[in-house]
């Protein structure tokens, strides 16, 4: 029973990192093979950020009675290619991020990510192989169409096909639609998973933070396109 156990363990963790999982919704992709983001309409020596909110999870007394505020990044390439880091606190120790301090500002959660960008080129070859953003793994690794002053986002998330049966062993697809403000912040008025193919209606607001570096990875489509056939 134990080396069954540990077998599952390892199958998981080698389809987690090598991309072993079923790929939805891939006729609803932006066509990644002819998609440039326009000149002059986003700064993309950056990342775009949303300032977010969560309540306190029960049994941090620190925190009680204050809301966690977090950010929510997209680094934009210009080929149309994204990169999406989600939840990203000031309070949270990051394996792949270090800091002096630790405060639940946004501030804080600005200097996480920085962090996460230096450790990418850390000179010890473990980690920079941990914590290089993932490059053969299709998880927060998406999209950007640019029409106008209209945006469309689009990015995978793994998940459980069949929830309490099976592992995250299947990749679905969310898209964002907004509005471009200026060069450098735009409105997101829509989500839609297809997955349950519902769309609920945001009001959030990104703006542009400019970074010395973004990750340094290819473009995870157009590097696997036959996945995308």
């Amino acid at each position: 029973m134990k080396n069954r156990i540990l077998l599952l363990l390892i199958f998981y963790l080698i389809a987690n990192s090598c991309g072993i999982y079923k790929t939805h919704h891939k006729n609803k992709l932006i066509d990644f093979k002819n998609n440039q983001i326009p000149k002059n309409t986003l700064k993309l020596n950056g990342y775009y950020f949303a300032e977010l909110e969560r309540d306190v999870i029960k049994g941090f007394d620190k925190f009680d009675g204050t809301k966690i505020k977090y950010l929510t990044a997209f680094f934009i390439y210009e080929d149309g290619f994204m990169v999406n880091i989600r939840g990203i606190e000031g309070i949270t120790t990051y394996s792949c991020a270090e800091k002096e301090s630790y405060e639940n500002t946004y501030e804080s959660a600005h200097k996480t990510i920085e962090s996460m960008l230096d450790f990418q080129n850390s000179e010890i070859k473990r980690t920079k192989r941990m914590c290089g953003f993932k490059p053969n793994n299709i998880e927060n690794k998406g999209l950007v169409k640019v029409n106008d002053n209209n945006i469309k986002i689009q990015f995978y998330s793994i998940e459980m096909q069949n929830p309490n049966k099976d592992s995250f062993n299947s990749a679905y697809l969310y898209e964002l639609n907004g509005t471009i403000k200026s060069d450098t912040s735009f409105v997101i008025a829509s989500e839609t998973q297809f997955r349950t193919n519902k769309t609920t209606i945001e009001n959030t607001l990104f703006q542009f933070k400019q970074t010395k570096q973004k990750p340094n990875i290819e473009n995870y489509f157009n590097k696997n396109e036959n996945r995308f056939k």
